[in-house]
Order: C-alpha cells, then sequence, then structure tokens
C-alpha cells in the first residue's frame, strides 16, 4: 500500500520515542503499596496503560482518585528525569522529520501534560516540536481526537469536517493511539514487531525503522 509523505506528524511519547516502562511501573508499585494494594506484576501493569489517569483511576480508587493520583505522580517525578531514556533512532527520526515538514511535529500523549513537558525540556527537544499535549490539555483524552485537534491547531495545520487538509501521521504504540488516529483522521503508525492491524495501519518495528522507510521513500511509501 502507497502512503502519502506526510505534511505534519504527532507522536505518542512513552514507549513509543522514550523508554520510560520502567519508572511508569516502579511509580506505580509505590502508589499501589502505599494504599495496601496486591503487588502487580509488570504484564499486569502493561495492560492497565495507554489511557490516561483521570480515565483510569476512578475505576481503581473511587472517590479517592485524585489523592491516589497525586500520590502517584509524586512517585513518578521523584525518578523520572534521571531514568529518561529516548529509544535508538528517535532523536534522529523526529529531528529528520522537523526539516522534512518545516517545523510540523509534536507529541500527544495520555502523559500529564506539566510532566510530559518536563521530559521534552530534559532531552532537549523542544526545538523539534510545536505542538506538546499531554493528558488534561484537552477536554479528553486519547482514545478520542481531541487532543489532536489541539496540537493540529497549535500547528496551524487547518482542519476541513474534523479531519486535516494535509496528510498527517500519528506514531504510537498503543489501541489509545490508533483509536485516536482514526477518529482524528491521521494515517495511522504502529510500533509493533508485528501488523495486527491491517493494510490501512503502516507497521513499524521502532523509531530506526521508520526512518529507515522515510529516508529511503521505499515499498511502503
Amino acid at each position: 500500500m502507497n502512503y502519502p509523505f506526510p505534511a505534519a506528524v504527532l507522536f505518542d511519547w512513552d514507549n513509543t520515542l522514550t523508554d520510560t516502562t520502567p519508572v511508569l511501573y516502579r511509580a506505580f508499585c509505590e502508589m499501589r503499596k502505599r494504599y495496601d494494594l496486591p503487588e502487580c506484576s509488570m504484564d499486569e501493569y502493561r495492560a492497565r496503560t495507554g489511557l490516561s489517569l483521570r480515565e483510569t483511576f476512578p475505576d481503581l480508587f473511587g472517590d479517592r482518585w485524585e489523592e491516589a493520583k497525586q500520590v502517584y505522580l509524586d512517585a513518578y517525578r521523584a525518578h523520572h528525569l534521571e531514568m529518561l531514556a529516548p529509544f535508538d533512532g528517535a532523536v534522529e527520526l523526529v529531528a529528520f522529520l522537523c526539516e522534512k515538514t518545516g517545523g510540523k511535529v509534536g507529541v500527544v500523549s495520555n502523559k500529564t501534560g506539566f510532566i510530559l513537558r518536563e521530559e521534552v525540556e530534559r532531552l532537549g527537544w523542544n526545538k523539534y516540536f510545536s505542538a506538546v499535549v499531554g493528558a488534561g490539555d484537552a477536554d479528553r483524552d486519547k482514545p478520542a481526537p481531541d487532543p489532536v485537534f489541539k496540537a493540529l491547531a497549535d500547528m496551524k495545520i487547518r482542519c476541513e469536517n474534523n479531519r486535516p487538509a494535509v496528510p498527517v501521521w500519528f506514531v504510537g504504540d498503543g489501541d489509545a493511539d490508533m483509536l485516536c488516529a482514526a477518529a482524528a483522521g491521521c494515517l495511522r503508525v504502529r510500533v509493533a514487531d508485528e501488523n495486527k492491524d491491517g493494510a490501512d495501519v503502516l507497521t513499524v518495528k521502532n523509531c530506526a525503522e521508520l526512518l529507515s522507510v522515510l529516508y529511503s521513500g521505499g515499498e511502503m511509501l
């Protein structure tokens, strides 16, 4: 299948551009211990990821969810900057796309907005992104399309009938990313070991492979 070269690209953050699972899992376990909840395996934790805290914590903690959210965020912020690590090829990928799209590159994440921006700044990647949208920055979080439309507005990308007027790619690893991208009219790019989504979703194993595809203009484009 041929895919149009993007006029703009939006990325998920956690486990798409950055390897944050270790610190996210650590904070989640610390928070559960604080509330005397059973230990959670990494596999159990992974099954819960993808949605924002305001989507998941009310089911776990009821009317104490905002208190639990703060405990979790405090545990996460105690270590997140020192443990922050981009995936191989990530900086090369965003730099290449920033050049090719004239700066039309952004991040749409379900990570709390101000924490997301702390991490972008820590890596020195502000220069690559013209939009950084996290959880709470739009009326709804992923999988709703709201944060994509906010990012596109920040990037000055025109939309018509709730669809971008130019080809926009959304790159992510999770189901919430793909649902959000589809709802917003973006071409979906899944970071995964194999394609389970069908021909209308471009699947790459990692940032380096996507960069290689973009560089070569090869069979996928």
